[in-house]
């Protein structure tokens, strides 16, 4: 082999060794519950499964967003029948310029008889250290452990079309009764499992979108098979609409000019 040759090949072997030593060390890491939290993510919602069905959540956070200024910090208890389910809603935030990769949450909606409760959100986030930013490649290497942040629809919409500037757009799942009370069961008893147990974050087998696709596939097996848009989560409105599960009839897309002049509901 020639001298150029051997130096080719040493530069090729050094980004494969840093890129192995990358890999070993997050693989060495163990996820925590105890780390100095950002503030949006340091409550965990706690999570008690009734013997009647009934699922009660503590500590949903209902913020309160004015500009760039957090205005208030509240927190609330209450009780939750997943029989009363009557729609499950899946907001979208795009976060490239090409539209591949979307951040996803979901709300439900609970019969009229819960009030200003009905509209119980759920977005599965990374956990957050203070001055940690979110990135993908962070999110592929146990960067972050996941959390699950149970708020108001008001809280998640606001917090990221008025606070953090992000527009959002709401779609209908069209979903049946069974599957909308298993969503948010499964939902919520993995979110007590992680109150125990904490687990890393994932970009691609551990966020909103891919859970929601477990949890429909748990209930009827191949439901939803795999797809780019598993990874690409900004093309997952146009899978779940080909495959019958999104009402592209019921989209609004959300900005802050439309919240001044639109109520949420």
């Amino acid at each position: 082999m020639t001298r150029m040759g051997r130096k080719l090949k040493v530069l090729l072997l050094v980004p494969l060794v840093v890129l192995l030593a990358v890999v070993l060390q997050a693989a060495a890491q163990r996820p925590s519950l105890d780390r100095g939290w950002d503030d949006d993510v340091r409550v965990l919602a706690g999570v008690e499964l009734l013997a009647d069905g009934t699922v009660r959540l503590t500590d949903i956070r209902d913020w309160r967003y004015r500009g760039d200024s957090i205005v208030s910090r509240a927190y609330f208890d209450a009780g939750f029948d997943p029989a009363d389910l009557v729609d499950v809603w899946m907001y979208e935030q795009i976060l490239d310029r090409r539209g591949l990769i979307a951040h996803t949450f979901l709300v439900f909606e609970f019969d009229s008889s819960y009030g200003p409760t009905r509209w119980l959100g759920l977005s599965v986030e990374t956990r957050r250290e203070r001055g940690e930013t979110y990135s993908l490649v962070g999110g592929v290497l146990r960067a972050f452990e996941v959390t699950h942040i149970w708020a108001t629809e008001q809280d998640l919409v606001t917090r990221r079309v008025q606070h953090l500037d992000y527009p959002l757009t709401r779609y209908r799942l069209l979903l049946s009764a069974e599957q909308r009370a298993r969503i948010f069961r499964r939902f919520a008893e993995e979110t007590r499992e992680l109150a125990i147990e904490p687990r890393w974050y994932n970009t691609v087998t551990r966020n909103c979108t891919s859970s929601l696709i477990r949890y429909v596939n748990e209930g009827r097996p191949g439901a939803l098979p795999w797809d780019h848009s598993w990874i690409l989560t900004g093309r997952v409105d146009d899978y779940l609409a080909r495959l019958g599960y999104l009402d592209r009839g019921s989209s609004v897309y959300i900005t802050s000019e439309w919240l001044a002049s639109s109520p949420l509901r």
